[in-house]
């Protein structure tokens, strides 16, 4: 399956502000990311998370032209979303929005964040919310990670302790942090160090305006401002020691002082280079996977390799030179001019989330370029880069003590075979190869390397874990091959191991999944052997003992309030259009106006049975958070007669997938939960005024309301 590729230009501004325009035709909706050449590192060393307050504030705090709406509920109201990261030398905001609503949207995003009204009452909501996600969070492994990446920084480096922030470090006077805000923002958001980047359909003359009109907005680089360059955080030490979920290793070349926009895009290159199985032959047959990374979460000053699995010292050294040397070859690279392409690294799914992280690594870059004009670096003058590392050690808590191999009689399999339309969405799929299997309550344990050998083949893997099992699908020429060999090397383990926040997890049991192993091929020639091979290997599923982290993790809850309907294509539109309509309110009431937690959302799943769910995450008293919950979706839907007055606003929200991986995927999602067609295929034809009128009654006839509730010691229950 060819990656898709797309035009792209960029431009500078008069008051330095940086622009870069991708032009994707066949894109519903525009992607577009402001980021800042700020972040963490930046920030006061007495402040930590002064510049993850600022991030907050500017999001939720009121806009100009409204005083109670906010970024994230007016994009919420206009068919969109919103979301922020501030990691440790790039604060970016970004947005997906109908295109036909972009100008708007980019010139109200853009105004608050170039002159925003700092109001004292959300700073000091935002600090709460902050103190929130810190106790949520503290415990966490990617917590841990930045701990030891603070722990290989020098002694006298601000990133040698951590940054986060928290009740603790951000409880001063209102008054003074809203004068630490306001000169952060001062220092830092201005044109100087703000680069816009835009993907839609739109032209590329039409975009290139746009940007021009955002650039305006933001004041010009201040006399006596900060310096962009970044200043060598790290240290001596050559290693750092986490405790991880498992035994791994993390390999950071901490990047010179000096890099030219074009060395750090063919470092980027190496890295995708490397993901496609490239470094297979390299590795220990007890590594179970790698992937590299240019400009890594919480160390972008640095390239990374890490490494899942076990490996002697001696084989790691060896991998660790090679690897020096060939990091250094990019960086004696020979300047070019802009890219005039861009293209998302092999196997993106979403294309919005690739883009995003391309503009930051894009603004990186002109950090990282900022010596450049003054102290030019030749890599072949200086020794080979040598990489810190990060060890992690898997901890000695278990669950699931049984190891002994339940050995099964030979399951039935599901099977679907065929299009079912994939090629309406992009019609290069006509002539593709695919194969998906899913396992029901088990974790799929794929041998050693296996999607980084089939890379290598030209055969993209992606795999899911879900709290009701896996699904894997393999695509490509020779997808069906790569699928058996992929089942027969694989285990499955009916321990699953928990991942992400307890909301997420309790989110995921929205889905409504089948209870035997289920196949979709592309070809039915090629479905016999692979459910014969997914029905052996789910014979040899076991129950084995499963490392989890011991961790002193403060006690925290997952409440979630469910609606569930038979999911006729009707009630799928009229989901989809409530949850549209009640996310904004939502997130407004649960977050802010009754604290019920920093994690608040509404999300729907899809398929038949439909169901929408409202998530809090809590660390207070549970009984009365889950009343309030009760009595927010009450009042929610005794007002849902106005969320079904516009309902033809539904189909500008609904996102096509974007990519052909994207479409497979959205269609095996469909397939598994019940229905042949994913939403945004079924047309709107079933929606008509009537059943809009006959909604409550439907709800008080097929709705079935449930509350579920998941805490961090894994007790799940479900109350009707």
């Amino acid at each position: 399956m060819a990656n898709p590729r797309f035009p792209q230009s960029c431009i500078s501004l008069p008051n330095g502000v940086q622009g870069m325009l991708a032009h994707a035709p066949h894109l519903t909706h525009a992607h577009v990311s402001i980021t800042i050449a700020a972040g963490y590192l930046d920030e006061p060393s007495t402040l930590p998370g002064l510049a993850h307050l600022l991030e907050h504030v500017l999001t939720t705090a009121p806009l100009t032209t409204s005083s109670s709406t906010s970024l994230l509920t007016w994009l919420a109201q206009h068919q969109g979303g919103l979301n922020a990261h501030t990691d440790d030398y790039v604060t970016d905001v970004h947005f997906s929005i109908p295109a036909d609503s972009l100008e708007t949207a980019a010139l109200t995003v853009t105004s608050q964040l170039a002159t925003p009204t700092l109001s004292s009452p959300t700073i000091h909501t935002e600090v709460a919310a902050i103190d929130a996600e810190w106790q949520a969070r503290q415990h966490s492994s990617a917590m841990q990670r930045l701990s030891a990446i603070a722990t290989l920084s020098d002694p006298q480096h601000i990133g040698a302790g951590c940054r986060h922030g928290n009740a603790q470090t951000l409880g001063h006077h209102t008054g003074l942090l809203h004068e630490a805000l306001t000169a952060f923002h001062h220092d830092h958001y201005h044109g100087g160090r703000v680069s816009i980047a835009i993907i839609s359909p739109r032209t590329t003359e039409a975009v290139t305006r746009l940007i021009q009109r955002m650039a305006t907005l933001f004041n010009p680089l201040p006399p006596n401002a900060p310096a962009l360059a970044i200043t060598p955080r790290w240290g001596s030490l050559p290693r750092a020691k986490v405790v991880g979920t498992a035994n791994a290793v993390e390999l950071l070349w901490p990047l010179p002082s000096s890099v030219s926009r074009h060395q750090f895009n063919a470092l980027s290159d190496t890295a995708d280079s490397l993901n496609q199985g490239h470094l297979v032959d390299q590795l220990a047959d007890s590594i179970i996977d790698y992937h590299a990374t240019a400009a890594p979460t919480g160390a972008s000053d640095a390239f990374s390799l890490a490494l899942t699995g076990t490996a002697s010292q001696e084989r790691l050294d060896v991998l660790a030179a090679s690897l020096s040397e060939r990091l250094a070859a990019p960086l004696a690279t020979a300047p070019i001019d802009h890219r005039t392409v861009w293209q998302p690294p092999a196997g993106t799914v979403q294309l919005a989330s690739a883009w995003f992280v391309y503009a930051r690594q894009q603004t990186l870059a002109r950090r990282l370029a900022a010596n450049t004009a003054a102290r030019p670096y030749f890599p072949t003058r200086d020794p080979r880069p040598v990489p810190r590392w990060l060890v992690y050690n898997a901890p000695t808590t278990f669950q699931h003590a049984d190891d002994a191999a339940q050995l099964a009689a030979s399951p039935h399999v599901q099977r679907w075979c065929g299009q079912y339309g994939v090629s309406d969405d992009f019609a290069s799929l006509a002539d593709t190869t695919w194969a998906a299997c899913f396992i029901p309550n088990a974790m799929f344990l794929p041998a050693p390397l296996a999607a980084k050998r089939c890379a290598r083949r030209g055969v993209i893997c992606q795999h899911m874990q879900l709290a009701q099992g896996s699904w894997v699908i393999t695509v490509g020429e020779g997808a069906a091959v790569a699928m058996q060999t992929l089942l027969q090397e694989a285990h499955v383990n009916t321990a699953i191991v928990p991942q992400g926040l307890l909301a997420q997890r309790l989110i995921q049991r929205l889905t409504p999944l089948p209870t035997t192993p289920a196949v979709w091929v592309s070809h039915e020639a090629e479905a016999e052997v692979v459910c014969h091979a997914l029905a052996g290997l789910a014979s040899r599923m076991a129950t084995r003992s499963v490392q989890t982290p011991a961790t002193n993790a403060p006690a925290s809850t997952a409440i979630m309030r469910t609606l569930s309907l038979p999911g006729t294509p009707t009630q799928r539109w009229l989901l989809a259009l409530v949850e549209q309509h009640h996310s904004a309110a939502f997130f407004q009431q649960a977050r802010y106006d009754h604290h019920l937690g920093y994690v608040a959302a509404v999300r729907r799943s899809d398929g038949a049975p439909c169901s929408l769910g409202y998530v809090v995450q809590t660390s207070e008293d549970t009984e009365p958070v889950g009343e309030k919950l009760l009595a927010i979706t009450n009042a929610l839907w005794q007002a849902a007669e106005d969320a079904l007055k516009t309902p033809n606003a539904l189909k500008r929200s609904l996102t096509p997938p974007e990519t052909p991986l994207a479409a497979l995927i959205i269609q095996w999602q469909s397939l598994l939960s019940g229905t042949d067609q994913p939403l945004h295929r079924l047309g709107q034809h079933s929606i008509h005024s009537q059943a809009l009128t006959d909604l409550p009654a439907l709800i008080n006839t097929h709705g079935h309301w449930q509350t579920h509730w998941l805490d961090s010691a894994g007790h799940y229950r479900i109350n009707d």
